[in-house]
């Protein structure tokens, strides 16, 4: 089965397959307060104190749009959310049961024409093909970038940019390259993940000095990460565990250069960490290793990048809150963090250290 896309969440992972099916594995919602007798036992075998009350640690692809094929996915904090090819967005909350996947929502008021999805912990973010970007959800630290302060979930344009070609989301900041290559950002700033020199939050967006053209943006939790068009990488925000790629410095309020010994292809960021794939298809991963992001049994952190084994060339990358996802096209592979199954084993495997297969039914 085609793979075209693949999220990771915070404690979940999500796969689009080439029809539009989108599979999902990890934290989910239960339908039951108990799921003995409902569904096959080995669904029923995960430590449900690991993962919350009544929620439940899904270990196995499930597909969570049946019928409403998507072309897009994101997968936030507390629900994914999917572009139908009808033209209508849906918030979907994973649910186990045995007659459906996940309870959708539709999302009111966005145009059709949507280009790419991107979720913080309280805010989704769409970018359309026209170049504007819309956001909705708790404003709390600026997150939906713009003045007016609307009722939560209430969908709207986010103010003072440009055209967008692409967007990149941490746990509550927001990154914009625009289609001349310059970087926007708004949100929490604690760390300096704004990039603009201070620690200040901004509610609307803020352009960070970088050379341009730049050619992608990433985001960790509290960290951002850019590749310009020569090649070269830039990070900036938290580097408490050196997920900039630096050994030096608690944060950096602008951005420092990062040293590869190989061409990068894509990054992107997760919780203390940052993962990129090469040109080759081989991924790298620095920062923090407390749940085995870089394959590695030692817990400790590292600024220095560490080539993940086990993979193919792969194409595509997602680095969530703990673990990672990569994938060939065909088959989606998952390291780190498994403690709500997001890895697709069993959550008494806390740690996956070797990229585990998964594969959609």
């Amino acid at each position: 089965m085609a793979i075209v896309q693949i999220s990771a969440g915070s404690q979940r992972s999500v796969a689009l397959d080439g029809k539009g099916g989108a599979w999902g594995w990890g934290a989910f919602k239960t339908a039951y307060p108990d799921l003995q007798g409902v569904l096959p036992a080995a669904l029923c075998s995960t430590d449900k104190s690991e993962v919350g009350h009544r929620r439940y640690a899904q270990p196995y692809a499930q597909m969570l749009n049946p019928g409403t094929p998507f072309h897009l996915v994101a997968d936030g904090s507390t629900q994914i959310v999917g572009a139908c090819r009808t033209g209508a967005l849906l918030a979907c909350r994973p649910v186990i049961a045995p007659d459906h996947g996940a309870a959708h929502q539709t999302i009111q008021a966005i145009p059709d024409g949507i280009r790419q999805l991107a979720t913080m912990q309280t805010v989704s973010l769409a970018l359309l093909e026209n170049g504007d970007v819309w956001s909705w959800g708790f404003n709390h630290q600026g997150q939906l970038g713009r003045l007016a302060q609307p009722a939560q979930n209430s969908a709207a344009v986010v103010d003072g940019l440009p055209a967008i070609a692409s967007l990149a989301c941490g746990s509550a900041h927001a990154l914009a390259l625009d289609k001349s290559g310059s970087v926007w950002s708004w949100g929490a700033n604690q760390a300096g993940q704004l990039g603009d020199g201070t620690l200040k939050s901004s509610g609307l967006p803020v352009r960070v000095a970088l050379p341009e053209p730049i050619a992608s943006v990433a985001a960790g939790d509290t960290h951002s990460l850019a590749l310009d068009a020569a090649g070269q990488l830039w990070a900036w925000g938290a580097n408490n565990h050196g997920q900039t790629g630096s050994a030096d410095g608690a944060y950096f309020t602008r951005p420092v250069k990062i040293q590869t010994d190989f061409p990068v292809r894509k990054i992107d960021g997760g919780q203390f960490y940052t993962a990129a794939l090469s040109e080759q298809g081989e991924v790298f991963a620095w920062g923090w290793n407390g749940l085995g992001q870089m394959g590695l049994p030692e817990t400790h952190s590292s600024p220095r990048a560490v080539k993940i084994a086990g993979l193919p060339p792969v194409t595509h990358l997602a680095a969530g809150a703990g673990h990672v996802l990569a994938s060939d096209g065909l088959t989606v592979f998952a390291w780190g963090d498994n403690r709500s199954a997001a890895c697709g084993r069993a959550a008494q495997t806390r740690v996956i250290l070797a990229p585990n297969p998964i594969y959609l039914a």
